[in-house]
């Protein structure tokens, strides 16, 4: 049974939904300690937020769900938006992947762009899907700002399909990939890289498991000028610069809605 805290942590992170957002757990009936766990929280959600659409699968049973989403381990929920984006959290839910699945509920459910236009429009050159995972620890706070930055890539464009995994909870996953550092990012199924990442070198790392399409006259992919790098140095920069003031503004604006919300309540 979850705790109290946690349920008021979901009501206060889902005062604002105000357009239909679709949760999926996958759950399955056998060796699964932690699905009851997430089946609670998600009905909280629920109960918290009625315009979310709440859906249980089981991933046995329904097999074709679990192919839709690419589901291949228990427990995961997918958010889901009217137009196909999608984030998926692998594991238990509590700590940061608690904090960032609300998030992602609250970003879909509102409009909220997690970053500037100069990243959403470089997304748009993309051409095949690349999934990216990213590994974690719920109590890791330099975790936190990996899984935001992939999470943030994933709403901006449905061509980037998101994971984020409690590394804990699938030691079978850590021993295939022999992972010793997190955060860890994968970046299709053969590319990753430890510890942070900036939000260009996220990109970089995207389209070079897209495949680069690459020619001999080779050009940045944000500002088209010739760069023997994907991303050169100015536009490096530039991304990095509007990255941080957008996260500064976004964290005013939601400091300045905690603040009404505390006097509001008092």
């Amino acid at each position: 049974m979850i705790k109290e805290n946690i349920h008021q942590i979901i009501r206060d992170s889902l005062t604002n939904i105000v357009q239909p957002v679709r949760l999926v757990v996958m759950t399955g009936e056998k060796g699964c300690e932690m699905c009851p766990q997430t089946v609670e929280i998600a009905r909280a959600i629920k109960a918290a937020a009625p315009k979310v659409a709440l859906e249980f699968y089981d991933i046995t049973m329904d097999r074709d769900k679990s192919e839709e989403y690419g589901i291949t381990r228990v427990p995961s929920c997918v958010v889901e938006s009217h137009d196909g984006r999608t984030v998926m959290f692998s594991g238990s839910l509590e700590g940061i992947s608690l904090i960032l699945l609300l998030d992602v509920i609250d970003s879909i459910a509102v409009g909220r762009a997690w970053f500037p236009d100069r990243i959403s429009n470089t997304l748009k050159l993309l051409v095949n899907e690349v999934p990216v995972q990213v590994l974690l620890e719920n109590d890791c706070s330099l975790c936190r700002p990996v899984a935001e930055t992939a999470i943030g890539l994933a709403l901006a464009n449905k061509l980037v399909s998101t994971e984020i995994i409690v590394a804990d909870d699938y030691p079978e996953f850590l021993a295939k990939h022999r992972i010793k550092l997190l955060p860890y990012t994968l970046f299709g199924p053969k590319l990753h890289l430890d510890g942070h990442i900036t939000e260009s070198t996220f990109l970089e790392m995207i389209f070079k498991a897209e495949g680069e399409k690459g020619t001999s006259d080779r050009r940045c992919i944000v500002c088209g000028h010739a760069s023997p790098d994907l991303i050169c140095q100015n536009c490096k920069t530039k991304i990095q610069a509007e990255a941080v003031d957008h996260k500064r503004k976004d964290e005013k604006v939601q400091e300045r809605g905690s603040a009404m919300g505390s006097h509001n309540h008092g």
